[in-house]
């Protein structure tokens, strides 16, 4: 009998988690709603000032997205 495991998804390095949490937080907001950039340059330094390896960059900048009052655009 053969146990089957479910493979974790690689973790990404320090460089890709900031340019992947960067890129989610700038790019998917709503249409007509801009960031700006030390409102993003802040955002991404808590990010990797946290827990960044245990948390995915695109799923952790829309959750800011919602909690700023659903600027998030999925489309």
């Amino acid at each position: 009998m053969m146990m089957l495991r479910k493979k974790k998804a690689p973790s990404h390095c320090r460089t890709s988690a900031k340019y992947l949490f960067a890129r989610a937080f700038f790019k998917n907001v709503r249409p007509g709603i801009q960031i700006g950039v030390i409102a993003g340059r802040e955002q991404v330094k808590n990010y990797m000032s946290g827990a960044w390896w245990n948390n995915d960059p695109v799923t952790t900048a829309r959750n800011i997205h919602i909690n700023w009052g659903g600027i998030h655009h999925d489309g």
